[in-house]
């Protein structure tokens, strides 16, 4: 069972850009013959993708923090290294997503497969092969990687429903759905408990879900 989470905070981070590499080709008795250290590979993103089959967003609640994979650090040779790959975190369709601190709309994910990058990952470093001039035959140094930005978002879920339990007063739909999800309606002997809708997650298997309303009772 699954408790109905309708907003929650989510911390991004690109992963950070590789080191670029410092290295020389060695050619006979001559030891730097030449820069050929390759560059660093960049951070992998971060996005946010709708996603039909999620529910809620019960998943951020203890576990708010996504990240992007690190770039690869570039090798002799000439050698780049390997990009770090994305981060692909799914939301629920109808999910609003807003800086956390200026309450600014971003991204408005209210259709399945619809993607918004949430953050970039860092730059990879240039190897000393970049900085190869005429002046400078020799460069014995390279950059390091960017590290991976940051920021916090605030996600909000439009409130919608799979199934809806329409009925008379106390005919039993707030015990229905506090025993097939985490919703906690007020339940009591008397009519009209029920004063707003409650939402629950029904848990089918570990890849199918659906929400559950809880409507207030019916006048005849």
């Amino acid at each position: 069972m699954s408790a109905f989470v309708d907003e929650a905070q989510l911390n991004v981070r690109g992963g950070d850009g590789g080191a670029g590499c410092v290295s020389f080709r060695r050619e006979g008795p001559v030891v730097y013959g030449g820069p050929n250290g390759g560059d660093g590979g960049n951070g992998g993103a971060v996005w946010l993708i709708a996603d039909r089959n999620v529910a809620s967003l019960v998943a951020f609640r203890d576990h708010p923090h996504r990240r992007g994979e690190d770039g690869v650090s570039g090798m002799g040779k000439d050698l780049h290294g390997r990009r770090g790959k994305d981060l692909e975190v799914k939301v629920p369709e109808g999910t609003i997503v807003r800086d956390m601190y200026s309450g600014e709309v971003l991204a408005d994910l209210r259709t399945h497969g619809l993607r918004w990058q949430a953050i970039a990952g860092g730059l990879g470093g240039r190897g000393n092969a970049r900085f190869l001039s005429n002046k400078r035959r020799a460069p014995k140094f390279a950059e390091q990687g960017e590290h991976g930005p940051e920021r916090w978002l605030k996600l909000e879920l439009k409130l919608m429903a799979d199934v809806a339990l329409v009925g008379y007063p106390n005919a039993g739909k707030s015990t229905l759905i506090s025993a097939v999800s985490a919703a906690k309606p007020k339940i009591a002997n008397y009519p009209f408990t029920t004063l707003e809708p409650h939402l629950g997650v029904v848990r089918i298997d570990s890849a199918t879900e659906f929400v559950l309303a809880d409507i207030p009772g019916l006048i005849e």
